[in-house]
C-alpha cells in the first residue's frame, strides 16, 4: 500500500495536552451518588480529555505505531482522505510486524469509501469487517437503520480511547485544511481498558468468521494505572437500549451545582427534558451546547422543535461554529461522561454506543473549560428572540421533529 506523507507533526496542537497522571481519587459517598449502578463502577484508572483531532489523532497514532501484540478499532466513519490514509497506512504497519490488528467499521459511515480502500488494508493483514453491509440481492431494512456508531480504540489492552471523533478530515484543523469540527475523546489507562475491548469484541465476534473470533475472557486485565473510578457504559442490538440514557438522567438527577451538555443532534424526549428541567428547578445551572448547523439540515430543524420548551425551563442554550460534534455531559465537579451518544432517538433505539462515565475533577474541569470556552465564543439563543421566528420557520420545525425517530 502507498505511503501517504502525512507527519504527526502537522497534527500537533498549538499547546501540548496535559500529562497522563494519576488523579485524586473522586470515591467519595457524594461523588458516587452520579453513577447508576455501582456495580459497573471500575477502580483504579487514568483518564485524559483529548480535545479536537488535534490532540486525539496523534495520540491515536502513537498507540497505533507502538502496539506489539493487538489493536482493536471500531470506526462509525473511516474516510478515505488524508488522515483516514495515515491511520491506514499506520494499521498495515501494524500487521505486518505481527500485530493481531481488527478494524470494525461501519458500512453506512463508511459508504463513500473506495471498496480498495479497505481491500488493501486487508491484503496488508489488517482483519476488517464493515457493519450490517447492505445486498440489493438481500435488502433488509432492519440492518439497514441499526448503525455502529461507536468510536473506540483500544492497543496491547494497555491504553482505549473513546469518544465522538471519526477518522476524518473534518476533525482536522483549518490548518491542516480540515473542517475543525470542535469535539472530544477520552483517554483511558487501567483495569477500564479491559470493559471497552470486551464490549468491541462482543460485537466483533458475532460478525466474524470464527477463525477470526477472539475470546472476550482471554483480554488480559491491566495493572492500576491511578485513582480514577469509572464505568463503561454501552447498549447492544437487543438489550440494554436506555442503559446510556438512564446513566446520564441519574447523574442530572444528583446535580447539585450545574450540568453542562453537548450533542450535534439533540432530540431529547419528554422525560430527558423533565428531568433538565427539575435540575434547573432545583437551582442547578443548566446549559446545553448544539451547533449552529450540523451536517443534516433536517435534525437541525428537529432540534430547535424542542428549544422553546427548554428556554421556558430556564435552561441556557448555546449555539457554536464550527460544528460542535462532541457529545459530553459534566455534572457539578466530579461526573463526566464522554462517548458516542447523541440524545436522539437513534442513538437511544438503533445505534451502537459507548461512554465513559467518570469521577474525575481533572477531567471535569478540563472538559467545563473547553466548553464554556465554546459557549463564550458561540451564540446564547435567548426566548426573546426566538419566540418571534418565522410561522413557517417553526412548522418546518414540527415536520422535521415528526421524523426524528429516522434521522
Amino acid at each position: 500500500m502507498k505511503t501517504v506523507g502525512v507527519q504527526l507533526d502537522c497534527f500537533a496542537p498549538a499547546v501540548a495536552p496535559p500529562p497522563l497522571i494519576p488523579s485524586r481519587p473522586a470515591s467519595s459517598d457524594s461523588a458516587l451518588a452520579y453513577i447508576e449502578d455501582l456495580d459497573d463502577l471500575t477502580t483504579g484508572n487514568a483518564v485524559r480529555l483529548l480535545r479536537n483531532g488535534a490532540e486525539a489523532f496523534p495520540a491515536w497514532l502513537d498507540a497505533i505505531d507502538t502496539a506489539s501484540t493487538s489493536i482493536s478499532m471500531e470506526m462509525y466513519i473511516f474516510d478515505d482522505d488524508r488522515i483516514g490514509r495515515r491511520f491506514a497506512d499506520a494499521l498495515c504497519c501494524a500487521a505486518r510486524r505481527g500485530v493481531s490488528v481488527r478494524l470494525l467499521y461501519d458500512f453506512i459511515g463508511c459508504r463513500h469509501d473506495s471498496p480498495a480502500f479497505f481491500a488493501n488494508m486487508r491484503q496488508a493483514g489488517v482483519h476488517t469487517i464493515a457493519y450490517h453491509p447492505y445486498r440489493l440481492w438481500r435488502p433488509r431494512f432492519w440492518t439497514l437503520i441499526r448503525r455502529n456508531h461507536r468510536k473506540t480504540l483500544v492497543c496491547d489492552g494497555q491504553i482505549a480511547f473513546a469518544g465522538g471523533i471519526n477518522v476524518a478530515d473534518a476533525w482536522l484543523e483549518t490548518r491542516d485544511e480540515g473542517g475543525a469540527w470542535h469535539d472530544v475523546a477520552v483517554e483511558v489507562r487501567g483495569p477500564a481498558v479491559q470493559i471497552i475491548e470486551q464490549t468491541f469484541l462482543r460485537t466483533w465476534n458475532w460478525r466474524a468468521k470464527r477463525r477470526f473470533r477472539f475470546k472476550r475472557k482471554r483480554v488480559p486485565r491491566p495493572a492500576p494505572a491511578g485513582d480514577v473510578a469509572l464505568a463503561v457504559v454501552a447498549n447492544r442490538e437487543l438489550v440494554d437500549r436506555f442503559s446510556i440514557r438512564r446513566a446520564a438522567l441519574h447523574a442530572i438527577r444528583a446535580s447539585r451545582e450545574r450540568a453542562y451538555l453537548v450533542s450535534p443532534y439533540f432530540m431529547p424526549d419528554v422525560g430527558f427534558i423533565n428531568g433538565l428541567a427539575r435540575a434547573v428547578a432545583r437551582g442547578v445551572d443548566v446549559r446545553v451546547l448544539v451547533p449552529i448547523s450540523s451536517d443534516s439540515l433536517l435534525a437541525d430543524l428537529a432540534s430547535r422543535a424542542s428549544f422553546a420548551r427548554l428556554l421556558k425551563a430556564g435552561i441556557r442554550l448555546f449555539q457554536h461554529n464550527p460544528a460542535a460534534h462532541s457529545k459530553a455531559l459534566l455534572v457539578d465537579h466530579e461526573f463526566v461522561s464522554i462517548g458516542s451518544y447523541n440524545f436522539d432517538h437513534r442513538s437511544l433505539v438503533y445505534n451502537l454506543e459507548l461512554v465513559v462515565n467518570a469521577l474525575d475533577r481533572e477531567c471535569n474541569e478540563a472538559l467545563a473549560a473547553t466548553l464554556l470556552e465554546d459557549m463564550a465564543t458561540g451564540t446564547e439563543i435567548r426566548w426573546e428572540q426566538f419566540s418571534r421566528r418565522p410561522l413557517l420557520e417553526r412548522a418546518l420545525e414540527r415536520l422535521a421533529y415528526g421524523l426524528r425517530h429516522w434521522l
